[in-house]
């Protein structure tokens, strides 16, 4: 019984490697027809479970038959039962080793050390200088209420000489229109 593949799926054959379980082997091979509108996570879902896999908790990556990465969605190219691609099965961060530290402790105390005294000796400098920068407020202060009070002077006599006016009913010169 051959199925027959319509212009709306692609099938592709894929051989399953396991490197989560550090086997390097080829384990099956198996056809998957994929639809060509499928979202990725329905992709990966189709090909884990032809295979029988869960895929949860794993990495899936497929490659070609020249060993290069193929992206995980709809439009996987179509190959043969000769040439399949690799599905290879890995663990979240499996690939991946920490280095050792390479920073001493030793170094790491010793600049916290400093860091801690120059926020420490910035701190004691400000305690020194509080007294003379509230002295500086003051003086400002002082000024700016001196300024303001010049200018309510100025405005006052000019309210006082507006003041003396008086309307007489008619103009004493002709206006410049």
């Amino acid at each position: 019984m051959s199925r027959h593949v319509s212009f709306d799926e692609s099938a592709a054959w894929f051989v399953l490697r396991r490197l989560d379980e550090n086997d390097e082997r080829v384990l099956a091979l198996r056809r998957v027809s994929i639809p060509s509108a499928a979202e990725v996570s329905v992709v990966a879902e189709m090909i884990a479970h032809a295979f029988g896999l869960s895929s949860l908790g794993v990495v899936l990556k497929i490659r070609n038959h020249r060993g290069r990465l193929i992206p995980l969605n709809s439009s996987i190219p179509a190959n043969s039962k000769h040439r399949p691609h690799v599905l290879e099965v890995t663990r979240f961060f499996q690939h991946l080793h920490p280095k050792p530290r390479t920073v001493p402790v030793a170094v790491i105390n010793s600049s916290m050390k400093t860091r801690l005294q120059a926020v420490d000796h910035r701190v004691q400098r400000l305690d020194d200088l509080l007294p003379q920068v509230k002295l500086q407020h003051d003086d400002r202060l002082t000024q700016e209420l001196r300024s303001l009070d010049l200018k309510l002077k100025f405005l006052y006599r000019r309210m006082e000489v507006a003041d003396s006016h008086s309307w007489k009913g008619m103009l004493s010169r002709a206006p410049l229109w």
